[in-house]
């Protein structure tokens, strides 16, 4: 017998940083992520150490997976599942008219340096903020998530 559900169960997303600059950055993100249900996080090219201000015990709830290099985050992308870069490019659709597929991994560079051209090219979607200059990375992760939630529910 097969068994019917919900598109919404085909859904799943994650976020994460490549070469966050603060581990403030890290923690506000994964909080922001945990409360609008993100299946994960992740950083690449960086270390994360617990923060004492973590009062929702986000580490416990969603994982935060850390890959050393670049080639060990692209080689773990799930299956059927679109790499969604965030970042200001002229190949970047803006995010208002963006339709998010319903798995998705978004990938954030830090606020000095943005994705390198490499991860750029191997993103299915480039997606843009709205205004002229680089957002905190936290506040953009968040901006991206709410996107998402809002559109997809």
């Amino acid at each position: 017998m097969k068994r019917k559900w919900d598109a919404s169960e085909e859904r799943y997303f994650g976020i994460g940083i490549y070469q966050p600059k603060t581990a403030e950055n890290i923690g506000s993100l994964w909080r922001t992520a945990h409360i609008f249900n993100a299946s994960f996080i992740f950083i690449i090219e960086e270390k994360y150490k617990k923060q004492s201000s973590d009062v929702l015990k986000v580490w416990s709830k969603i994982p935060l997976f850390q890959y050393k290099t670049l080639d060990a985050f692209l080689d773990s992308i799930p299956y059927s599942c679109k790499l969604v870069g965030v970042e200001m490019d002229a190949k970047a659709q803006a995010i208002k008219s963006y339709q998010h597929p319903p798995r998705a991994i978004y990938i954030l560079g830090s606020e000095d340096n943005g994705l390198p051209h490499q991860l750029k090219q191997r993103c299915h979607d480039l997606v843009q903020l709205p205004g002229d200059h680089s957002l905190n990375v936290a506040v953009a992760g968040s901006i991206t998530i709410f996107d998402r939630v809002n559109k997809l529910e």
